[in-house]
């Protein structure tokens, strides 16, 4: 049976790498450019089997190599992505249903910060972007996992995680201003999901226009970022 590839990964991985070019604008962070294709590479290859639960000593040793180029980059920031991508895979192993794909998306985005904080140190802006585009990815997630009919989530769990998202970035909009316009569309959808997909035959068109919100969001994050590139925080 041919291997189905992983879009959504190398989607969300993507993004966050070109959040942070946009964030540093600098040529030290093209060192992150191969860390990020290999990061890409292997969630394609092993995700499926970690859900699975039928990870091969060789996948074990390919989220080793992972790990390498950090010894020479490391920031304490790594950690966050580090611990969300352990703790997906160790709840894989313990049968649970949607966390462990939950965390896994939650995990690509997470390595957004400290890949900025390898190129330069980190500003309040960039702590904004970052608890912005994170919480997103977490309550997207949510909300596909709602959707899935045959997932037993409620939609109290999408609008909870997005109400506390709103909650936490609030606090960045009287600094940033622009931020606001971020939590526009997810917030008409997140606190309205709607009902769950009646056949699995719609799951492609949900990940379709996915991804187009989520193009959106990004967008907006692109532009607020380049705003507030050249002025004094």
């Amino acid at each position: 049976m041919q291997r189905t590839r992983n879009h959504g990964a190398y989607f969300m991985i993507i993004l966050t790498y070109l959040l942070t070019v946009t964030a540093s604008l600098k040529t030290l962070v093209l060192v992150i450019l191969p860390i990020m294709i290999l990061h890409a590479l292997t969630v394609d290859l092993t995700y499926s089997k970690m859900l699975a639960r039928k990870l091969s000593k060789l996948d074990l040793v390919l989220m080793g190599v992972n790990a390498i180029p950090y010894v020479f980059l490391f920031r304490p920031l790594l950690l966050i992505p580090a611990s969300i991508f352990l703790l997906s895979i160790i709840l894989s192993y313990s049968k649970v249903n949607v966390v462990p794909q939950v965390l896994g998306t939650l995990g690509l985005s997470s390595l957004l910060l400290p890949w900025i904080s390898i190129v330069r140190g980190i500003s309040l802006l960039d702590v904004s972007v970052y608890l912005i585009w994170c919480s997103y990815t977490l309550v997207e997630a949510l909300y596909v996992e709602y959707k899935l009919p045959f997932r037993k989530l409620g939609a109290r769990a999408v609008k909870i995680g997005w109400l506390t998202s709103i909650a936490i970035n609030a606090l960045f909009v009287p600094f940033f201003p622009p931020v606001a316009l971020t939590l526009i569309e997810p917030s008409v959808r997140f606190l309205r999901p709607g009902n769950k997909l009646s056949s699995a035959t719609e799951i492609k068109e949900l990940g379709k226009k996915g991804s187009k919100r989520t193009g959106l969001l990004f967008t907006l994050l692109l532009i607020i970022l380049l705003i507030y590139q050249f002025k004094p925080l």
